[in-house]
């Protein structure tokens, strides 16, 4: 182990009492007891950090950072990394500090080493949290999607498509690939598109359908539009939207019907 951290090292074993006394002055009276186990826990893996040499890449610094992150699961999130303005694991070394310069041991190499092992700590748990929201992210968005452009086989051969929200450049390139993927797999020869619960009928709305139909027919496939409200009929008529040569109907049913008296889809 390095020299530099010897009186580190006896504080921690000798001063174990005094430490958690200078942690908990930071606490209401209601909160003392639990800091007061955080943080004997806290200088139990700490001083197996010392033995390491405060790397922050050693087994040791990992299980401290494990420990740190259950208790921030525990303290929440919101109290954990707004802890009197800044992280909690910032303020972990002050009564380290506060014991070093009353021994009068409290010097540049010692504070420098401590401080970058504890900066790289801190960085540890936030990047973990920026993962795991990232993660919970990638898993809201995909489960979204899943939901906006659901893709079902409702008889042998025919696929029924619904589509909720907006239909945009972005979103379009999406579905298409979705569904042609579908197309690939099931080899369906009729696709129904739900267009019941789009949020709103305008001229980039239309051009996306088209799209839609067109890509669709490309994989040897037929498309059929439904879910045209009177509404949307009414929008469509007053803007002088076209959507080329793609059969409508009012409902999913009607769209069944026709597809089942012209072909033997059974």
């Amino acid at each position: 182990m390095n020299e530099l951290l010897n009186p580190l090292v006896d504080i921690v074993r000798q001063e174990r009492s005094a430490l958690i006394e200078g942690w908990i002055e930071y606490f209401s009276p209601e909160e003392r007891e639990s800091e007061m186990r955080y943080y004997a826990d806290f200088l139990s893996f700490f001083e197996e950090c010392l033995q390491s040499d405060l790397d922050p890449m050693s087994d040791e610094s990992v299980a401290l950072s494990n420990f740190l992150k259950k208790v921030a699961e525990i303290r929440g999130d919101e109290r954990f990394y707004n802890f009197r303005n800044s992280v909690y694991t910032c303020y972990l070394k002050f009564p380290l500090f506060k014991a070093l310069d009353k021994k009068g041991v409290f010097h540049y190499e010692i504070a420098a080493k401590m401080t970058a092992f504890f900066e790289s700590l801190t960085s540890r748990l936030i990047f973990n949290v920026l993962q795991e929201n990232n993660r919970i992210q990638q898993a809201s968005t995909a489960e979204l999607s899943e939901r906006e452009a659901p893709i079902s086989e409702i008889w042998k051969g025919i696929l029924l498509v619904s589509i909720v929200g907006t239909l945009d450049s972005n979103r379009v390139i999406q579905v298409i690939d979705k569904i042609l993927g579908t197309l690939e797999r099931l080899e369906s020869e009729h696709v129904i598109i739900d267009i019941n619960a789009i949020f709103d009928v305008n001229t980039e709305v239309a051009n996306q359908l088209r799209k839609l139909y067109s890509a669709i027919s490309m994989m040897g496939s037929q498309a059929y539009l439904t879910g045209i409200s009177k509404n949307i009929a009414k929008a469509m008529t007053h803007l002088d939207l076209s959507i080329g040569e793609v059969k409508t109907f009012r409902s999913t049913r009607q769209a069944v019907e026709f597809i089942l008296k012209g072909t033997t889809v059974s």
